[in-house]
């Protein structure tokens, strides 16, 4: 179990400042952390990994108290953004790395290394340097040298960034298929929103300063607790500042229609989803954009009365 306390970080003369964190994980479990950038979100992880000195709160793993641990006796391995292989080696050396600080023979530290680079698919690369491999791969060389150590808490730190969508799409399913198959408990920061959605157990929403709200991902997207929850992680907009309306809820509205409440907006531009055609409007009355679903057609610049039906359908914050 891992259990984060009140921690706090600030700097001087960094926007990267956090406080009043905290939040329990269980072995296992995934936790997507998202953000606007500059919120402390990979300050925060290198707290964990004693990469950074926190400035208040406290830091357990399975009881223990990690705060005052130096980094390399945490059992916490971090990944960042680029794979950082050593270059010199090859990719099974890559591997091997991080168990020559474990007291195991050579031969098992070759024999686990390999097993790890077959769990990625590399089996067939061993024997090749890192600049013979893909941007995707050498991501996956990380990982297995990240995992064959058996940390006690994986920290990933926007892994995925610098790889082209399709690669993005299909390394993003199989590390979190990996990670579920070894039990691994891990923290993943991402500015992509979708993104936390898919890979997180649970998702933890920083903004303002501090952890706003932490949850299942569809129950903070249908359910968000605060206006900047509701305006950063949710689809739809603030009527004032404690109701809000979900994108979900509006409907284009006919004149002679009954409804609760109506705004009028400009589509700008039509785009397809999944089969379904979705609109990009402009409020008129704030000049919020949203995207809704409607199933007639519109031409961009075309004006329409988009709404509510029943007053159950505006959230009101907590």
């Amino acid at each position: 179990m891992i259990v984060i306390q009140d921690m706090k970080k600030a700097f001087n003369k960094s926007s990267s400042i956090f406080e009043s964190v905290s939040f329990t994980m269980v072995k296992g479990e995934i936790l997507s952390v998202v953000g606007p950038s500059g919120t402390g979100k990979s300050t925060f992880l290198k707290c964990l990994a004693g990469l950074e000195k926190m400035t208040g709160g406290t830091f357990y793993i399975e009881e223990k108290e990690m705060t005052s641990i130096p980094a390399n006796k945490r059992g916490v391995v971090m990944m960042f953004q680029q794979p950082f292989l050593f270059p010199h080696m090859s990719v099974l050396d890559n591997v091997i790395y991080g168990l020559k600080f474990q007291k195991r023979s050579k031969k098992e530290n070759t024999a686990k290394a390999r097993s790890f680079l077959a769990k990625v698919n590399l089996s067939d690369y061993e024997n090749s340097m890192p600049y013979e491999l893909s941007g995707g791969q050498q991501q996956r060389v990380a990982l297995a040298r990240a995992l064959v150590t058996s940390p006690r808490l994986l920290l990933l730190d926007e892994p995925f960034s610098s790889l082209d969508n399709a690669l993005r799409q299909e390394t993003r399913d199989w590390v979190k298929h990996l990670l579920k198959d070894q039990d691994t408990t891990a923290i993943f920061v991402t500015h992509d929103i979708e993104e936390a959605m898919i890979m997180g157990d649970r998702v933890a929403v920083f903004g303002e300063g501090r952890l706003q709200q932490i949850g299942d991902p569809s129950d903070i997207y249908y359910h968000p607790k605060s206006s900047f929850v509701a305006e950063f992680y949710s689809d739809g907009f603030m009527l004032d500042p404690v109701t809000f309306v979900h994108t979900e809820k509006l409907q284009v509205i006919k004149p002679e229609e009954t409804h609760a409440k109506c705004w009028r907006a400009t589509v700008l531009n039509k785009r397809m989803k999944h089969g379904k055609v979705f609109y990009d409007i402009k409020l008129a009355e704030n000049h919020k954009q949203l995207t809704i679903l409607a199933e007639e057609i519109y031409q961009a610049g075309e004006e329409l009365l988009v709404g509510i039906k029943n007053l159950e359908d505006v959230m009101t914050m907590e």
